[in-house]
């Protein structure tokens, strides 16, 4: 998948400080799971936000994978819902998963909450929407045993859309924003420019103990923000060199029509930008950045050279690219107080 045109956004800027990482923190390659235990191997966490009926789908399948070995699995729900909007959620036979509250709202710290209160060696996150192909546990693992310098390892995100026809203002370059990879048909570290994503990824556990866990000031907090890069933020800590991709742990995201709007869009590229700011990936008021702005606008229809350029409705995919790059760059200017 090619998202050559997010440059700046969410495909070049949050990927530079991982560059400025990779080779300082080539020494964590010495880092092996050596800790023996008796408890389960693979911890998987799943966190969840009032999406019950998604996260029905995502237990089912994950508990009746053929991949999932009860003797070596633990499968943990964080319920993150407020309890004025929870509903009581069925994990199946007893035994197959447990359910814990955290009521600390927000994603990062759901899932810290979610390494503390498990024990396996290798700690895995899936999305509460996401689906697993049927051996996926055992991919996991696999990549693990199979490459003792991996600290960090994530596969293919493919999306699975409720649209049976696409609108003429997408296509699949926005799929990154849908927290959507596909890098390559063989496994493989990962290279300047490419991320995993935190809808299906996995850690050594000794990662959170050596650099701690997920940054809470970062990461979606509820339906209201889009906030994002608490896992990019460790990513930086670990050194892209030290992260592996496999595209056989791959897993499909559920991406309901609510998504599938460019208003989603928009919301989704604006906080991007605040996310992008808030972890330093760029500079607000960068003046190469507001040139570009001008640029962008400049490339719009003349009749929508004006305050509405941004939010007109799109008629096509370039078009929306280039509103959605504008709203980037606006909201990284704003930020600055320009």
């Amino acid at each position: 998948m090619n998202q050559s045109w997010l440059s700046g956004s969410e495909s070049a800027m949050k990927v530079e400080a991982l560059k400025k990482t990779s080779h300082s923190h080539s020494e964590n390659s010495n880092l092996s799971s050596s800790v023996k235990h008796t408890g389960p191997r693979l911890s998987v966490i799943i966190c969840t936000y009032d999406r019950y009926e998604a996260l029905s789908e995502t237990l089912s399948v994950l508990l009746t994978s053929g991949g999932l070995v009860d003797a070596e699995t633990e499968v943990l729900v964080v319920e993150n819902t407020p309890p004025d909007r929870r509903l009581p959620i069925s994990v199946g036979p007893p035994g197959k998963a447990r359910i814990e509250v955290c009521e600390t709202v927000g994603l990062s710290a759901a899932r810290n909450f979610g390494i503390e209160h498990t024990t396996g060696d290798i700690v895995a996150f899936l999305d509460d929407d996401a689906v697993v192909c049927d051996d996926w546990c055992h991919k996991v693992l696999h990549v693990f045993d199979e490459h003792p310098k991996v600290m960090a390892a994530g596969g293919k995100v493919v999306p699975r859309y409720s649209l049976t026809q696409m609108p003429a203002w997408y296509n699949d370059d926005l799929a990154g924003y849908l927290s959507c990879v596909d890098w390559s048909l063989r496994p493989r570290f990962l290279r300047d420019g490419e991320w995993i994503v935190g809808a299906n990824m996995a850690f050594r556990r000794e990662v959170f103990q050596r650099y701690g866990n997920f940054n809470t000031s970062l990461g979606r907090k509820g339906a209201s923000s889009l906030l994002s890069n608490d896992e990019t933020a460790l990513f930086e800590q670990i050194g892209i060199r030290n992260v592996y991709y496999s595209p056989d742990m791959f897993v499909h995201h559920v991406i309901p029509t609510g998504r599938l709007t460019p208003d989603w869009f928009r919301r989704r590229v604006f906080w991007q930008a605040v996310s992008d700011l808030v972890a330093g990936l760029v500079k607000p008021g960068d003046p190469g950045l507001r040139k570009e702005y001008g640029e962008v606008i400049g490339r719009l229809e003349a009749s929508r050279r004006n305050l509405n350029a941004l939010c007109a409705e799109p008629r096509d995919s370039e078009e929306f690219r280039l509103q959605l790059r504008g709203i980037y760059l606006a909201a990284v200017a704003l930020g600055g107080g320009c």
